[in-house]
């Protein structure tokens, strides 16, 4: 795995995003300034917004976060008002 030095955010979108314990965590959807959205599900879509400092990796296929599935659950957020304030930071 090597990190993202010479990777374009946008190229991002679309890719697999895993924890350090080679959980699934879904699909990149979006790069916003602090965070990195995850969508994982197809009827029952969860959004995870895992900030970026806890990136580990890119290896070109999959973007590595350094958290755990048990860990993942703090970063999803379903509910409108967290997605508010992420896009006011995000601004």
């Amino acid at each position: 795995m090597s990190m993202i030095v010479n990777t374009a955010w946008n190229d991002l979108l679309k890719k697999k995003a895993s924890g350090i314990d080679d959980c699934d965590l879904g699909e990149v959807q979006d790069v916003q300034a602090e965070f990195i959205v995850i969508e994982k599900g197809i009827i029952n879509k969860k959004r995870y917004y895992i900030p970026k400092n806890l990136i580990a990796g890119f290896d070109g296929h999959t973007l590595y976060f350094r958290i755990m599935k048990a860990e993942s659950k703090r970063y999803h957020h379903n509910d409108i008002k967290f997605r508010k304030i992420a896009k006011k930071i995000s601004q």
